[in-house]
């Protein structure tokens, strides 16, 4: 089991650094011109209605995005041996915004507007095509907002933890029984799953632009026998935010001390270890909304319950491998501005 969990909290790391480095690469700034008005707003307009289908998201600003989708319209006359025809020539072209070098261009030619409805999705798929995978450094800073730039953050959040307990065969007949020797009697017990509501408050603080530990209170209610008893335990989260301009993504690895038990229990782990990601959006000028989700284990042992069969009393003890899948929403506000430094965008490509 805690073999399991190491492997799904390294998973899950992974998945979210690779998520934050192509969504970052995903933001696409579309700039044009054209001699006739209609022919501007039918390829800014179109341009960006298909590279939004492509799964880009198109920026306000050159500043934003790491790339520039750029077209120009202009006309020739073409004669064919009998007539003259106006001819457009779309020239379209792709730029890395860091250098304004410019990573592709080809021309399009056309008669009518109309016919280009065709051709629109092809020309920006085309483009985008050469937008290179970023391998980010550790000198890679984006610019954020002032939400993202305080020392000190504190947090609450409500939480819906999902406890999952194990069960493990140590003096169970059959790996599954509790049983009684007289009169002779088993019967079989599985696994307990909980899903009961809790609530997290801490504080975080953010020592550098990549990095930030918060210390927390955890609370939930219930365990194996009792919906009511309220869990309780201490916290450290080890973070590693990814910023952009509206939102953040902070994946990060989580620590957890149980404070007190249930007496339910003859023995418990006090220790569990995991990881989880929070998504952050802007909510007022220092705060953010988020989603968070985790995932830890316990370790140093099982949680052992004592038997509460009585027709059943054997073993004294069962014992469970304790495991839980935290969610939760809530707020956080930030105090105390750390000095900004200049962007810098060192990269390398592939």
């Amino acid at each position: 089991m805690m073999k399991n969990g190491v492997f799904f909290t390294i998973l899950l790391l992974l998945a979210v650094s690779s998520f934050a480095q192509d969504i970052r690469n995903r933001y696409l700034f579309i700039e044009g011109s054209a001699s006739k008005p209609d022919h501007y707003e039918f390829f800014r307009s179109n341009f960006a209605m298909e590279a939004r289908g492509a799964g880009y998201i198109i920026t306000q600003s050159k500043a934003e995005a790491l790339h520039t989708l750029r077209f120009r319209v202009g006309s020739e006359v073409v004669f064919d041996g009998e007539e003259e025809y106006d001819q457009y020539v779309l020239t379209v072209s792709l730029h890395r915004n860091d250098d304004d070098s410019r990573l592709i261009t080809f021309d399009f030619n056309f008669f009518e507007l109309d016919e280009m409805y065709m051709f629109t999705r092809t020309l920006v798929l085309n483009a985008t095509a050469n937008i290179p995978l970023p391998i980010l450094t550790e000198d890679t800073v984006f610019e954020e907002g002032n939400q993202w730039n305080k020392w000190i953050y504190f947090r609450a959040s409500f939480d819906y933890p999902i406890t999952f307990y194990l069960l493990q065969s140590a003096g169970l007949v059959g790996g599954i029984g509790v049983y009684n020797i007289k009169p002779e009697r088993v019967a079989p017990i599985d696994h307990k799953i909980m899903a009961m509501p809790g609530a997290t408050v801490g504080v975080e603080f953010q020592r550098f632009n990549f990095l930030s530990l918060e210390a927390n209170f955890q609370m939930n209610m219930g365990d194996t026998r009792n919906n009511y008893f309220v869990n309780m335990a201490a916290g450290l989260e080890l973070k590693f935010p990814v910023k952009f301009q509206h939102i953040m993504l902070v994946p990060y690895g989580a620590f957890v001390y149980t404070i007190n038990v249930s007496p339910v229990f003859s023995d418990f782990p006090p220790y569990a270890a995991g990881g989880g990601i929070q998504l952050c959006g802007k909510a007022g000028r220092r705060g953010a909304i988020f989603v968070d989700a985790k995932y830890v284990f316990s370790f140093q042992g099982d949680a052992v319950m004592h038997n509460p069969y009585q027709l059943t009393p054997e073993p004294p003890v069962i014992h469970y491998k304790r495991s839980h899948l935290g969610l939760g929403i809530g707020y956080k506000i930030g105090i105390l501005d750390r000095p900004k430094k200049a962007t810098t965008n060192k990269m390398t490509f592939k």
